[in-house]
């Protein structure tokens, strides 16, 4: 018999501490937002998921990882994590807005030896006319070093887009190029546990090292963004694509608030 799947609608109080570090350095780590119990029933269901989605094991970004996207829609089980209040309530709170919807989730599932995943900005990607856009960035399982961790660029979202590219080597040297020139600190996590997070903006720069372990690194993503966005520019083709598939086709300057974007959390 399947195991019953926990609410995930409790909440978790984020201090005003984390609060201002998430807006000073345009990230934040979060401990024990899911207990274990919780994030190893929900690690099976994501898995099943992703694993179906990905029996192809099609690589993505030069062999970065297995990503496999919407998935929420393919298991009643994933929907539940990713529209639960507790985690729609901290997107609300770290970016300080009354109500957050979601636009997409992924599993994103590094293998042994597969490559670093390149410097880059999210919101190269997002169709949003926000700077309020965040990621949420979880493990399945505990974590250490030698097995591709997230690193940001401290402070980099203040200057918003930095004119960078697609995740690629080159986006790489020019991210590179960016820190030492303007001489930018790096935060790179050391180890992090299963139902511990990451939160970070859309135009925080940040990438993850190649895993040298022998084990699978198992992480999921969940993106949010404050109600009432409007779409942006749709200036390139991974904006345009990701209006078409994450926004149900939403138009630039339109209200982003199609129905596959629920609300995941509204201020009473």
């Amino acid at each position: 018999m399947a195991e019953k799947l926990p609410n995930l609608d409790s909440k978790y109080i984020v201090p005003e501490d984390k609060v201002n570090y998430f807006w000073e350095n345009g990230f934040v780590v979060l401990k024990n937002v899911l207990s274990k119990k919780e994030i190893g029933i929900y690690r099976n269901e994501i898995k099943n998921a992703a694993n179906e989605r990905n029996k192809n094991n099609e690589k993505s970004f030069g062999g970065a990882f297995s990503q496999a996207l919407n998935i929420r829609f393919d298991s009643k089980g994933v929907e539940k994590f990713c529209l639960s209040k507790r985690l729609g309530k901290i997107a609300a709170d770290l970016t300080k807005v009354k109500a957050t919807r979601i636009f997409h989730e992924q599993a994103l599932f590094k293998g042994p030896g597969d490559t670093k995943t390149y410097w880059h900005q999210d919101q190269y990607f997002w169709p949003l006319n926000t700077r309020l856009h965040i990621g949420m960035w979880m493990p399945l399982i505990d974590l250490t070093k030698d097995m591709g961790l997230m690193r940001f660029v401290i402070g980099s979202h203040i200057d918003g887009e930095l004119n960078g590219i697609s995740i690629s080597s080159d986006s790489e040297n020019y991210y590179n190029n960016l820190i030492k020139n303007k001489n930018m600190e790096v935060y790179e996590l050391d180890s992090i546990n299963a139902g511990d997070c990451t939160f970070h903006f859309g135009w925080t720069i940040h990438s993850a090292g190649i895993n040298i372990s022998k084990n699978m690194r198992e992480v999921m993503v969940v993106t949010y963004y404050p109600d009432g966005t409007k779409v942006g520019k749709l200036d390139n083709d991974s904006r345009i694509n990701d209006a078409k598939n994450f926004l149900g086709g939403k138009k630039e300057d339109e209200i982003a608030d199609h129905p596959m974007n629920t609300i995941v959390y509204q201020q009473k």
